[in-house]
């Protein structure tokens, strides 16, 4: 049995994509020494993606950590190395993230109608249509449900 949930944004960087979430609780960035270039790898201690990659997944966290160089990074990794993510959802995508979402041509999706940190789980399948910057994004996630003691 699956649960749909749809949650609806803002588009910060258009486009559409499906993948696996991946969920951060701390505000992340995307240089190289934050994620590496060529393994998508996350190296920032103590967070909750540290070891796992984050190629082709969609990943969701608060909102950026670190510098301009982290725009360029991911870049970088959507479309020169092709080990960046399908997508970003944050709580506010900061103005280097959504540079760096344009220009890697993936979406980039805030503001919406609930926390994504708290909604979207690690696993859910995420698909995201997100037309026009500053337009209404929907963002749906299918969640297998889960067993349920003596089910």
């Amino acid at each position: 049995m699956e649960q749909k949930i749809v949650l609806t944004g803002i588009a910060r960087a258009k486009g559409k994509a499906e993948g696996e979430a991946a969920v951060n609780r701390q505000r992340m960035g995307w240089a190289f020494n934050h994620v590496g270039n060529e393994d998508g790898i996350v190296l920032v201690p103590g967070a909750d993606l540290q070891g796992q990659s984050i190629i082709g997944k969609i990943v969701v966290y608060p909102t950026v950590m670190g510098s301009t160089t982290g725009a360029i990074s991911l870049y970088y990794k959507c479309t020169q190395s092709h080990h960046g993510p399908a997508a970003i959802i944050c709580q506010k995508v900061h103005d280097i993230d959504i540079s760096g979402a344009i220009a890697g041509g993936i979406p980039a999706i805030d503001s919406l109608n609930e926390d994504p940190i708290l909604t979207i789980k690690t696993g859910d399948w995420i698909e995201i249509d997100a037309p026009k910057v500053g337009q209404k994004a929907t963002v749906t996630i299918t969640r297998k449900a889960q067993a349920t003691a003596g089910s």
